[in-house]
C-alpha cells in the first residue's frame, strides 16, 4: 500500500511529529509512505499537485485539509484518486468551519468517543463516510535507564509540559444577555460534574431553553460547544496550576506562555518542540497531564511520558481507565477532588520507588499497545470507509 501523508505547520510541531511516527510506522510493517511537507511551500496547491502525481491507495492529514480544493473545485479523494482520511487531534468541533467544507466521502478520526458522537449528532449519522475513534499515540523510542537507581537520578522531579493560560472574558462577553446566559449555564452544567462532554451540556442547556436539536438553524450554535470546551479546560487547568504553585512541590514547565508567571517552585525551560519535551520527559521522574477536556479521550503526552519510563499523573479519562491499570501504571486524578490529587502527586514524589515502578509497568504497557504502529489499523479502516463511499458515489 502507498500511503501519502501531509503535514503543515503546528505549536510545538505536535502534528509534524505525529506525521513522521506514522510515516516510520507504515514504513516498517511494509508500506511505502511519503510525507509531503506543506508548511514551507510556495503554494500549497501546487505541492499537493505534485503529491498527487504517482497514486496513493491512502491520503492522511491532521486536523487539516477535509476543506481543501483545487482550482477545478476538487476535494482531496479526487485530486489523488484515493480515500482520504483526517484525524483531528483537537476538539473536533473547533475545526466546524472545516467540516462544514469537508467532502461526505472523507473519513473523520477523532481523539475522543465523544467527539464523534457530537459530530453525527449534528452533522447527521451520514454526512462523512465516516467518524471513529482514534486514541493518541505515544511519540519517541522507550527509554533505556529502567533500573530504579538510575531512575532517581533523573534531574527533573516533576514536568508539566504545556501551555499556560489564564481564565480571560469568553468569547461571547459581547453577545445578547440570552445568549450569554446559554453559554455561562452550560460551562456551569459542565463544571459542576467530574466530566461532561462539552456539546452535551450545551445541548441540555438548549434543550432546557425549548430549543430543538434536530431544528438545522441550531446547528452553528450546536458547534459553538467548542467555546465551552475551551472554557471548561482553561478554568480548570488554571485552578490546577494555582495548587501546584501553593503546593511547593518542585516543578519544571515547559511550554509558550510561562515568562512573568510567578510560581516559586517552578523552572522554566522555555517552549520546546514535541521531541525535545519527550527528552525532557526521559529527564523526569512524573509528568503531570491535563487531559484538555477529553473525558473520555486521548492525550499524547501521558502516553510518551511513559513510553519514556516516567510515571504519568493525569486527570481522569476512560480510555485511560481501559487502557491502563490506575495505581499501576498510570495515576489519575478527579477535578472534583484537588485536594486529593495534590496530596496524591505529593506521595507520588516522595517515593522515587514506587513512580520507578508505575513508569516500568506504563512503559511495557505503551510500547505494546500505544505506539503509532498500533493505530494504523484504525486508520485504514477508516480508509476502507472512505473507499466506499468513494466507490457509491462513482456508482461503483
Amino acid at each position: 500500500m502507498r500511503v501519502s501523508l501531509l503535514k503543515g505547520p503546528s505549536q510545538y510541531d505536535g502534528t509534524r511529529t505525529f506525521i513522521d511516527e506514522l510515516a516510520a510506522a507504515f514504513e516498517a510493517r511494509g508500506d511505502v509512505a511519503v510525507a509531503t511537507d506543506l508548511a514551507g511551500a510556495a503554494s500549497v496547491e501546487a505541492a499537493i499537485a505534485d503529491a498527487a502525481m504517482t497514486p496513493s491507495d491512502l491520503v492522511l492529514s491532521i486536523n487539516i485539509l477535509g476543506e481543501h480544493r483545487d482550482r477545478l473545485g476538487r476535494g482531496m479523494s479526487q485530486i489523488f484518486g484515493a480515500p482520504h482520511v483526517v484525524l483531528h487531534v483537537d476538539y473536533v468541533l473547533s475545526q466546524a468551519s472545516r467540516l462544514h467544507a469537508t467532502p461526505p466521502t472523507t473519513s473523520l478520526l477523532t481523539v475522543d468517543p465523544t467527539q464523534a458522537d457530537a459530530v453525527r449528532s449534528i452533522f447527521g449519522e451520514d454526512r462523512f463516510a465516516s467518524v471513529s475513534f482514534c486514541p493518541h499515540a505515544a511519540v519517541g523510542e522507550p527509554a533505556t535507564d529502567l533500573e530504579a537507581s538510575k531512575f532517581v537520578e533523573r534531574q527533573i522531579p516533576i514536568l508539566w509540559s504545556g501551555t499556560f493560560q489564564k481564565p480571560g472574558p469568553p468569547p461571547w462577553e459581547s453577545q445578547p444577555p440570552a445568549v450569554r446566559k446559554v453559554y455561562d449555564d452550560a460551562v456551569a452544567l459542565a463544571l459542576s460534574v467530574e466530566w461532561m462532554p462539552p456539546h452535551e451540556a450545551l445541548d441540555r442547556v438548549l434543550v432546557a431553553n425549548d430549543n430543538d436539536l434536530s431544528d438545522p438553524s441550531i446547528q452553528a450554535a450546536r458547534c459553538a460547544a467548542c467555546h465551552v470546551d475551551a472554557r471548561v479546560r482553561v478554568i480548570r487547568r488554571f485552578e490546577f496550576i494555582k495548587r501546584l504553585g501553593e503546593s511547593g512541590l518542585p516543578l519544571t514547565v515547559c511550554g509558550n506562555g510561562w515568562e512573568g508567571v510567578s510560581l516559586a517552585n517552578a523552572r522554566h525551560l522555555g517552549p520546546l518542540s514535541m521531541r525535545e519535551a519527550v527528552k525532557a520527559m526521559a529527564r523526569s521522574r512524573i509528568v503531570l497531564n491535563s487531559n484538555g477536556n477529553f473525558g473520555a479521550g486521548s492525550h499524547e503526552r501521558p502516553l510518551s511520558a511513559l513510553l519514556a519510563g516516567a510515571a504519568a499523573f493525569s486527570d481522569y479519562s476512560r480510555f485511560y481507565d481501559q487502557a491502563f491499570s490506575a495505581g499501576e501504571d498510570i495515576v489519575l486524578f478527579r477535578w472534583k477532588d484537588l485536594d486529593d490529587a495534590i496530596e496524591a502527586l505529593a506521595r507520588l514524589h516522595a517515593d522515587p520507588e514506587g513512580a520507578f515502578h508505575i513508569g516500568q509497568r506504563g512503559q511495557r504497557r505503551a510500547a505494546e499497545e500505544h505506539r503509532w504502529a498500533h493505530r494504523l489499523d484504525t486508520i485504514v479502516a477508516a480508509g476502507e470507509a472512505s473507499r466506499r463511499k468513494l466507490s457509491a458515489a462513482h456508482g461503483g
